[in-house]
């Protein structure tokens, strides 16, 4: 049976022991080089050095040589989701590897307006409105339909937004085959697009009420006598126009 002395001994031992293994731990994990950065990889987008630049300018560091311990997968995500034209950030950190690695998805562009203040700008299809960065996104400009507004404002930029985010996905082949938006000074929108590879252009009027419209847009156009239809006016849509 142990003493006293020896029992408050083993205790002393014990604890140094521990206490070692935590300081020695949070040596290795904090600064030694042991467990520091290999790589970094950024996958999901040509513009990496864009990637880089922003958590830079938010003050995190990641790069290789970097104490992987210090690295934190939510503020480096949570700084790169701040960039417009990223849509998904997921960051992963293996400490087997030592590697630290950033997914992303872009942003994928519908419509395109060019203003005089922000310069040419995109519309995916959730009606986020941001600035094609990647090779991926400025490849497509020439093939999107171009939104036109009357007058250099963002409010009339962002009833497109909210007209482009409201429709519902089973009316995804509006979006699929738009052709153009316009917006008066008022904020009428009218699109032009194609359904059943028919063209049509809707007058949507205001960017309110938009689900109300969508069902009465899908009602007209189970009608027979509406199987030719090129027009369509939904600004009142308790009393439709078709032609």
């Amino acid at each position: 049976m142990l003493s006293l002395k020896d029992f408050k001994l083993k205790r002393l031992l014990v604890a140094t022991l521990v206490s070692a293994t935590l300081i020695g731990t949070a040596y290795l994990l904090g600064w030694s080089s042991v467990l520091s950065v290999n790589s970094v990889a950024v996958e999901g987008t040509s513009s990496q050095l864009e990637i880089m630049r922003k958590l830079n300018a938010d003050s995190i560091e990641l790069s290789v040589g970097s104490k992987l311990a210090r690295v934190e997968p939510r503020a480096v995500a949570k700084s790169v989701e701040m960039l417009d034209w990223i849509d998904q950030v997921k960051v992963s950190r293996n400490w087997l590897g030592r590697s630290v690695k950033i997914s992303v998805v872009e942003k994928q562009a519908v419509a395109k307006s060019v203003s005089i203040k922000d310069g040419l700008i995109n519309f995916d299809a959730s009606g986020a409105i941001f600035k094609p960065v990647s090779i991926k996104q400025l490849s497509i400009q020439k093939q999107l339909p171009l939104v036109i507004v009357a007058e250099d404002e963002k409010s009339l930029l962002a009833s497109v937004a909210t007209l482009l985010s409201q429709l519902p996905p089973k009316s995804s082949e509006l979006v699929v085959n738009l052709k153009s938006i316009s917006v008066s000074s008022s904020g009428l929108i009218q699109m032009e697009t194609s359904i059943r590879a028919q063209s049509l252009q809707i007058n949507w009027g205001l960017a309110r009420d938009i689900a109300l419209k969508v069902r009465v847009l899908n009602a007209l156009l189970k009608l027979p006598e509406n199987k030719d239809i090129s027009r369509v006016d939904l600004s009142q849509p308790e009393l439709p126009i078709v032609s």
